[in-house]
């Protein structure tokens, strides 16, 4: 954005919107500069908005506490997701060993490639990655095969099977760093869910139930 956004507030009610807009044709400033009016700021700055959420998280948004079980929105471009996804999983990059807790992971999806999907965001942060535990319900996985073809094979994988884990996440337990995923690999392109980082003590406490069902890591 090479802009500059200005805020107009009439200091009293005797003024307008549209007194301002005669101001400035009175000084002509519109022979140097286009000013134009946004009614939908939201889809406007539509990068902005995903560039900050994909930085800093969705709770960014919010100055209050709210509990949020999912927060979904109409469907969006699969690379337009994926942009939004590899951002978070980036900040994973230095990880050696990782967590992935997803019910339903090995699943295929009907609109996108999740072996090919997971190879590309794996790329996001697997350069240091020596071992991976994967958690989820044992029982849809006939995407399986392609998802562990994306790994390198020095890469140690431990696969756990429970029903104890209703949500997603990602998880690096050595450096206390996590993101909640939304929705599984193969739910991408449907609906897009909630996505944001993890607290520390949140990382603590969902590896330590992780060994509780398992987890070697």
């Amino acid at each position: 954005m090479t802009g500059i956004i200005i805020k107009v507030t009439p200091k009293s009610d005797e003024v307008t919107y549209t007194d301002f807009i005669e101001k400035l044709h009175e000084i002509d400033i519109f022979a140097n500069f286009k000013i134009s009016h946004i009614p939908q700021p939201v889809y406007s700055f539509r990068r902005e908005f995903l560039e900050h959420i994909a930085e800093h998280g969705l709770s960014s948004l919010f100055k209050f506490t709210i509990a949020m079980e999912d927060i979904t929105s109409p469907s969006m471009p699969i690379n337009e997701i994926e942009t939004v996804v590899s951002k978070f999983v980036a900040k994973l990059q230095g990880a050696k060993r990782l967590l992935i807790i997803d019910p339903y992971f090995f699943s295929k999806s009907t609109k996108t490639d999740v072996g090919a999907l997971f190879s590309r965001l794996l790329g996001q942060m697997s350069s240091d990655l020596e071992e991976i535990c994967f958690i989820t319900n044992g029982r849809k996985n006939d995407a399986k095969n392609d998802i562990l073809a994306a790994l390198d094979q020095k890469i140690k994988v431990h696969n756990v099977t429970t029903d104890e884990f209703h949500d997603r996440y990602w998880v690096d337990p050595d450096n206390n760093k996590g993101i909640l995923m939304g929705t599984s690999l193969n739910g991408l392109g449907n609906k897009i869910s909630l996505i944001d980082y993890l607290s520390a003590e949140d990382v603590v406490e969902i590896a330590k139930l992780a060994k509780t069902e398992g987890s070697p890591i």
